[in-house]
């Protein structure tokens, strides 16, 4: 039974003591309002409802602490989801109550992240450039991940018993479309240009380690992460173990599939096991300048990028290789080349995953093949390359053939 009293302040105040042997209490001027709220509250706990109806008022940013606190993930998804939460979720739900927030919310905050440009681009901070137009929004799978964290947190909260919530306002949400966007690779001519570049300007070392992501499909984080011990110099192949991630080596890969053996082209071979000459067998193969794994920020801003920007088709050096003295056209090429038209395409390291896939898939390696080299823990990420196949349009062009002759 409810416990109700008048304060000394002339207010009334009912107590109901819940199943789980906690009080709620509700105080309100007129005796007749209490004595409703504890009757309608035991009638819930009486069909079961044992919710403690002020559990809702927790505020949001307190409940993704305490989640996060006891989520059990790995180290680059949840330095991946606090980015995510303290860029596009902390400011604009963190003081919220969680029982405040409706589907109409939501629903708006969806429409402000598809007008919201990129923190980064091209490397960069959005406050390097001084047009904010030349900022892309934010793409539809961001999106998807930033609305995933709060989707994340209601759905923890209606799992506790009893639960702190009942509905989750960010559940089927109208979100924008993921996009089906090309599939770009580099041609054999940027490849090489892209490879002579690495050796001008940084030496066979780290042409080396972009070869294993051009050839062998390797994601950085498992080129940075190879040890000596783990490829079998004899037979020319190597194991994917450990894997090198921001916060240190990790002694698994990132999936079940992605745990495999793989064949290494025989010039690639030649050049690691001289990078390993006179160090321990269980070294690793590739080590930033100053000792450890290679940085993934340090590699591109100081490898890669350096390297596509002076790659030149026609085999010359570029404007950024000058030496005192030397002269060159603007536009022009020359023994220092300025000429656009024999600058290679500019794209971020993963390249090197994609160019793999699609030279294999383009000579007619089956896809599953591609699928195991690569590691793809799921058939439908390799099939993104099964129009690249030789034979991928045979009976169309037969089709067409025989309406000619």
């Amino acid at each position: 039974m409810a416990y109700i009293r008048r304060l000394p302040s002339g207010l009334y105040q009912a107590t109901v003591r819940m199943p789980n042997g906690k009080r709620t209490t509700k105080t309100n001027k007129l005796k007749s309002k209490v004595e409703k709220w504890a009757k309608a509250l035991e009638a819930q706990f009486d069909q079961g409802d044992i919710r403690d109806p002020k559990a809702g008022e927790i505020k949001v940013k307190a409940w993704h602490e305490r989640v996060t606190a006891a989520r059990v993930i790995e180290a680059p998804t949840k330095a991946k989801n606090a980015s995510l939460w303290n860029t596009h979720c902390k400011d604009r739900w963190g003081d919220w109550p969680m029982q405040a927030i409706q589907r109409v919310d939501a629903q708006a905050w969806v429409g402000d992240l598809q007008e919201t440009r990129r923190a980064r681009h091209r490397g960069r901070p959005a406050s390097a450039f001084d047009d904010a137009d030349e900022i892309p929004f934010i793409s539809a799978a961001t999106i998807h991940d930033i609305v995933h964290i709060m989707t994340g947190l209601y759905k923890a909260a209606m799992k506790e018993h009893p639960p702190i919530v009942l509905v989750n306002p960010f559940l089927d949400l109208e979100l924008p479309k993921r996009s089906a966007t090309a599939i770009d690779f580099y041609e054999p001519d940027e490849i090489a240009a892209l490879y002579a570049a690495l050796e001008r300007l940084h030496g066979p070392k780290w042409r080396t380690l972009v070869e294993l992501g051009m050839d062998v499909g390797l994601r950085p984080g498992e080129v940075y992460g190879l040890h000596g011990h783990r490829v079998d110099w004899i037979r020319g192949k190597l194991s994917v173990v450990e894997v090198a991630t921001r916060d240190g080596i990790r002694e698994y890969p990132k999936s079940m599939k992605s745990n495999r053996t793989v064949p290494i082209p025989p010039q690639t071979l030649e050049r690691m096991s001289l990078l390993m000459q006179g160090r321990p067998r269980e070294a690793l193969v590739f080590t930033a300048p100053g000792g450890g794994s290679v940085d993934d920020g340090d590699f591109r801003n100081r490898v890669w990028y350096p390297a596509v920007e002076a790659a030149r088709l026609c085999g010359h050096r570029s404007p950024s290789e000058a030496a005192d003295g030397d002269v060159f056209v603007e536009g022009e090429c020359g023994e220092i080349c300025d000429a656009p038209a024999h600058r290679i395409r500019r794209f971020p390291p993963r390249i090197t995953r994609h160019t793999a896939a699609s030279r294999l898939v383009q000579d007619g390696v089956p896809l599953y093949d591609v699928q195991a080299l690569l590691g793809h823990e799921s058939f439908e990420t390799t099939q993104r390359y099964a129009h690249l196949a030789p034979d991928a349009h045979e009976k169309v062009t037969a089709s067409w053939s025989r309406r000619t002759s």
